[in-house]
């Protein structure tokens, strides 16, 4: 430790850059992996239903209902109409759904989503009002009594302006509309199904149990399994080329600091000569050196991680959780793709100078110096 203390000016350029770079890509991964997790938990109100839309008629066959009903685990279903509203994420807009139900349903599946009236009340039947729950009214910056749905605003149509007559709190993004409103003033109203279990616990077992059921059949079953395979299947190229860019810079990052390390190598020539002159190996050396860099590439690592930690969890309260966004500071897998830089520049970095300690001749560099 002794040359580091006393030259830091050698050691923390390599401790900066490698810091840097290690900030730049947790970062990148971590706002990638948010546009996953934003998803996962707008649709979230999927993990304590199933739904089952209708295909090639408004209205699901009443053999399948009657199968439905036969399921293990099957408690209750809700008929639904719905219509569309959007949720703003990371990667633009996307399409939620209003669930249209009757007045005395509405506080049920509230309820089964672990949400609370808070302020307010739910619509009245054929009343053009909604009720949201609190992540959505952040993520669409609305207040009660604020219009979501209007014929003015062309991709959230409806004839007639649609406001929020209710708050629910709670951690699950939902909307809730009036039955009788949907079904007469959105095209075409179609009847699908909420689809619950005895417990929310039994859930993804009903779920798994419909999809194998109705594989083929005149329907189409939503979960949150399904949810999960499609998020994840659809980011899968997106994960693969950060991948590859992770590789080039850790390569790049490498070839840099390799070339600094043989610099700051080149500049102590006298020192290694003499120390080898008075009895150290060319192992002890390397050894010497190896702890050197290692000491600097782990400082500039772990230096890296907190920046980038401490970075990212200023996003996600000051950016992300007032828009209704969601972002792991602490998330493994932005921290796993960083690995690669420090390992391939220790990597390069002890093989470039022990490729030049194996020639190296004290007795030439001494000499030189004392002449």
């Amino acid at each position: 430790m002794l040359f580091l203390m006393r030259n830091p000016g050698r050691s923390l350029p390599l401790t900066l850059v490698l810091a840097l770079a290690v900030l730049t890509i947790a970062s990148v991964v971590a706002l990638l992996n948010s546009i996953d997790r934003t998803i996962l938990k707008i649709y979230d109100y999927n993990r304590y239903f199933a739904a089952i839309t209708p295909r090639g008629s408004n209205k699901l066959k009443q053999e399948l209902v009657e199968r439905i009903e036969r399921a293990p685990y099957y408690a209750a279903s809700y008929e639904t109409v719905v219509c569309f509203m959007n949720a703003e994420t990371i990667v633009g807009k996307m399409p939620f759904v209003i669930f249209g139900l009757e007045q005395g349903q509405m506080e049920s599946l509230a309820a089964r989503c672990r949400l609370v009236l808070r302020e307010g009340r739910y619509p009245l039947p054929g009343e053009a009002g909604v009720v949201l729950s609190e992540p959505l009214m952040r993520n669409k910056n609305l207040k009660l009594g604020d219009v979501v749905l209007s014929p003015l605003i062309p991709d959230q149509y409806a004839p007639v302006p649609v406001r929020v007559v209710g708050v629910l709190q709670g951690d699950t993004w939902l909307a809730i509309g009036s039955l009788e409103f949907i079904r007469d003033n959105f095209f075409p109203p179609t009847r699908n199904l909420l689809i619950f279990a005895t417990e929310p616990r039994y859930q993804p077992r009903l779920d798994a149990w419909i999809r194998e059921t109705l594989k083929g059949a005149q329907a189409r079953v939503w979960t949150y399994a399904e949810l999960q395979e499609e998020t994840h299947r659809a980011f899968r190229n997106l994960y693969f080329i950060t991948g590859i860019v992770v590789t080039v810079v850790a390569v790049m990052l490498a070839t840099m600091t390799g070339l600094l390390a043989n610099i700051y190598f080149q500049q102590r020539l006298v020192e290694f000569g003499l120390l080898q002159a008075i009895g150290f190996t060319r192992r002890g050396l390397l050894m010497r050196v190896s702890m050197e860099t290692i000491t600097v590439v782990a400082l500039g690592w772990v230096l890296g991680v907190l920046c980038a930690m401490g970075v990212l969890l200023w996003a996600k309260v000051r950016i992300m959780e007032p828009r209704g966004l969601y972002i792991e500071p602490f998330d493994p897998i932005a921290y796993q793709y960083t690995l690669p830089v420090p390992i391939m520049v220790l990597a390069f970095a002890l093989f470039t100078i022990g490729w030049r300690l194996r020639t190296f001749d004290p007795v030439a560099i001494v000499e030189r110096r004392i002449v």
